[in-house]
């Protein structure tokens, strides 16, 4: 790509969704990931009819990937987040008739857009979530939920980064789901 290389818009494996024109990359972040990774997302300490639920997660920017799929001129182009404020971040169940929040907390301002909490939860809750840690699919998932700002929207780039996890709408408001067991599967790494 050079200076002269017209805008292009690309899904990442992650989900991420990013705009490159020249000298920047402009990104919504993918997935969300383990906080550290090789260290459980979630742990639960059961204290008899009730548990804690402790976790902690990122989403960050796969800056890396953005600069060696634009290639040389990478190095020297600065990355950006698209993602406006503090995003949401809950901890959902939904191994029931709806999708139930967990828990929520308020992320940073800023990448890796990193998120912490505890919750005291009743012992059905936290057998689900025990579940989920051990990797059963489809129970427990951490949703991150933002704006973003300055982004142009590429049918085809949303619609592949939707597939994966990251719904960004008209409006830019931004979703990005993962399923914690997802974590547990492969070792608590990003793929």
């Amino acid at each position: 790509m050079t200076a002269a290389t017209p805008r292009w818009t690309r899904s990442f494996p992650d989900g991420a969704y990013v705009v490159v024109e020249p000298g920047l990359a402009l990104a919504v972040p993918g997935r969300p990931a383990p906080q550290h990774p090789g260290a459980p997302a979630v742990q639960v300490t059961s204290l008899g009819a009730t548990a804690v639920v402790q976790a902690g997660w990122c989403w960050p920017i796969p800056e890396a990937a953005i600069r060696s799929a634009v290639g040389p001129v990478g190095a020297a182009m600065a990355v950006a987040s698209a993602i406006t404020g503090a995003p949401l971040v809950e901890l959902v169940r939904h191994d029931g008739p709806g999708a139930a929040v967990i828990a929520a907390a308020a992320a940073s301002a800023y990448p890796p857009y990193t998120a912490v909490l505890s919750a005291t939860v009743d012992a059905a809750t936290a057998a689900v979530v025990a579940r989920a840690v051990a990797g059963e699919p489809g129970l427990v998932s951490v949703v991150y939920r933002a704006e973003a700002a300055g982004l142009p929207l590429d049918p085809e780039a949303r619609s592949r980064s939707a597939a994966l996890g990251v719904t960004i709408a008209p409006d830019r408001s931004v979703t990005a789901t993962a399923d914690v067991a997802e974590w547990s599967r492969h070792d608590n790494e990003q793929e």
